[in-house]
């Protein structure tokens, strides 16, 4: 024995136990650097750059991938009855059909961005690829949508003609015409068929055509037949027959007799 002190040399075990000042240091420095981390990797997820890609680029290795593409739309925006929306646009290197839900569509809607035949476009979305379907882009955001319209006529430089003057010859041009609406054709639930009034001047008659865009910002009211119709629209032909094609509801309006 040593002395009734000795016990003191013995280490005190229980909640006595204190970590030293440097390991609780470490401890908090170590989560602080965990989290920083993570902040650091939440900032590089939203500012990298989505890689601009070519269409004929994309392979099956690459469905869920998120990409850029740029091009122009060939197929006229549809907005299904579920609230769905697709669309075609090519780059020169392929083809693609461009797809979004009813929340994207309703977006697009809203800010006039449903795009048309001729449209400029860069969309970023999700591909989904696979072996034995083409590849398609989901949409992500509207925001991430740039849309450049077409080049249009000026409506003061846009010509009137006679229904029976307009033939294939005029494909690609932009005219007014009026006539009495005879009969309206409505596509049913989920058709891509267009939405026709046939006008009649003078015993002949022309069918102008719009989508369901243009029908949705008609307040979804079609004019009765028998009225006095003012179209303005772009000539095409389509399985052989004339028909005007129209992209906005202001250039469909009902003419009072005699003006």
């Amino acid at each position: 024995m040593n002395g009734s002190d000795g016990g003191d040399n013995y280490p005190v075990y229980g909640q006595q136990v204190k970590r030293p000042l440097r390991i609780q240091v470490l401890r908090y420095a170590s989560l602080v650097l965990a989290f920083a981390g993570l902040f650091l990797l939440y900032l590089f997820s939203i500012n990298r750059e989505i890689p601009l890609i070519r269409i004929g680029d994309v392979t099956p290795t690459m469905n869920f991938a998120t990409v850029r593409i740029a091009g122009e739309v060939t197929r006229d925006a549809y907005v299904f009855q579920s609230g769905g929306i697709v669309f075609d646009m090519k780059d020169g290197s392929g083809e693609i059909a461009v797809m979004g839900g009813r929340i994207q569509a309703q977006a697009l809607e809203a800010a006039g961005k449903l795009p048309h035949s001729g449209d400029r476009i860069e969309v970023t979305g999700s591909l989904i690829v696979s072996v034995d379907q083409e590849p398609k882009l989901r949409i992500q955001s509207v925001d991430q949508l740039v849309l450049s319209r077409k080049r249009t006529i000026a409506p003061s430089a846009v010509s009137s003609a006679r229904i029976a003057d307009v033939t294939a010859a005029h494909k690609g041009e932009q005219l007014t015409v009026t006539g009495i609406l005879k009969t309206i054709d409505i596509p049913g639930p989920g058709s891509k068929s267009p939405y026709t009034l046939t006008l009649e001047e003078n015993g002949a008659k022309l069918a102008v055509v719009f989508w369901e865009d243009v029908f949705q910002r008609m307040d979804k009211k079609l004019p009765l037949p028998g009225k006095l119709i003012s179209a303005r629209g772009r000539v095409g032909v389509y399985k052989d027959a004339v028909q005007l094609k129209v992209w906005e509801a202001g250039d469909l309006r009902v003419m009072e007799p005699g003006k």
